[in-house]
């Protein structure tokens, strides 16, 4: 689809060798983890490539073990392995910064689900970070609303859907919009935003409830001229990870519940590179609680949750599809809302049947 409009993909480039692991009162720049490490994280990825070979990819709630696994917890399953301290902290930091969760939050099968989506633990550490649109990822929705002209309204926050037999009224402050059929693409914590008439079912509206993680990211330029021998840093007691294309870096931390000030944050981001805070340039600090309509990045299944809401995420509402990256095969990705949206397109085309 990036193609057909124009755009380029490329290698991103931003994750590689050696990379900085930071542990607890220690750091190594190195290709791999420390040694003392090693055993513990082959026996825990060894285990989880396993695992999510039973998965199903599309239906992960269909699998034969979903109940089992689903009712587990990552943190759970994680102290059932005995793990040394330095390689169980490198993979809650690891797994934490995959899924932007803490552990003892997130279903062992939504783990289990990512990883196989990915092709498993290996290589799940690079798919999200493999390809970067060269234009800008926003030019995606700048070239699809192109040819719709003034038909696109921003700032129009939808308040109220209602249905009648045949049509229904989609209201936005003083525009109303008549339509045979509506697709609601908003994050599913969203939905109590809306007025639904009729109301959602109740199961439907205990989607509202799954939990969006309201993760952190810090980004800054290195200082001209930098000697920063690493591109990808693991580990710390602030920022969970980082990562360096070019002169930008980047830093992540998962909601942990505590207030971290923006000089704490750029601080440590500046120490993962070797560099003092005063030297990057521009830093900018992104919560997602604080953006308006979304107030999170990544939605995370909780114990129990998939095999209880995994089905419903593609169930419509009389004439209203939904649409979402949370609601697909591959979700909080880019590629998973693309595939959600073909899906509700091609739902709404059928009913209207063309």
């Amino acid at each position: 689809m990036v193609r057909e409009l124009g755009l380029d993909v490329e290698p991103a480039r931003q994750l590689g060798y050696p990379v900085m692991w930071r542990l607890p009162g220690r750091q190594a720049r190195r290709r791999l983890p420390p040694p003392a490490t090693w055993l513990g994280l082959v026996r825990a990825f060894s285990s989880l490539a396993w695992l999510s070979r039973g998965i199903d990819a599309d239906a992960p709630w269909s699998s034969s073990r979903a109940a089992e696994l689903d009712g587990r917890s990552v943190a759970g399953w994680l102290d059932e392995r005995h793990l040394d301290a330095g390689s169980r902290y490198l993979l809650e930091r690891l797994v934490g910064s995959l899924a932007r969760e803490n552990l003892g939050s997130m279903s062992l099968l939504h783990l289990l689900w990512l990883l196989r989506i990915a092709g498993g633990p290996w290589r799940s550490l690079t798919a999200t970070f493999q390809w970067r649109i060269s234009q800008g990822a926003q030019q995606v929705a700048v070239r699809m609303g192109a040819p719709l002209g003034d038909a696109v309204r921003f700032n129009t926050p939808v308040s109220r859907i209602t249905q009648h037999a045949n049509d229904a009224d989609v209201r936005a402050g003083s525009l109303t919009v008549h339509a045979k059929r509506v697709v609601v693409a908003i994050p599913v914590t969203q939905l109590p935003r809306i007025e639904f008439d009729p109301p959602l079912p109740p199961d439907l509206v205990r989607l509202a409830e799954l939990h969006i993680d309201a993760g952190t990211k810090v980004i800054a330029l290195l200082p001209r001229g930098h000697s920063v021998r690493h591109n990808t840093v693991v580990g710390g007691d602030v920022l969970w990870g980082a990562w360096r294309r070019g002169d930008r870096v980047t830093g992540f931390l998962p909601a942990t519940g505590t207030a971290i000030d923006d000089d704490v944050l750029v601080a440590d981001l500046a120490q993962a590179f070797g560099v003092q805070p005063q030297q990057l340039r521009c830093p900018t600090v992104l919560r997602w609680a604080e953006q308006d309509h979304i107030e999170g990045c990544d939605a995370v299944f909780a114990p129990g949750e998939v095999c209880a809401c995994g089905p419903l995420l593609t169930k419509r509402h009389g004439l209203i599809e939904f649409a979402g990256a949370e609601r697909s095969s591959w979700p909080d990705n880019m590629e998973g809302a693309v595939r959600s949206g073909e899906r509700a397109a091609v739902q709404t085309l059928s009913a209207l049947g063309d």
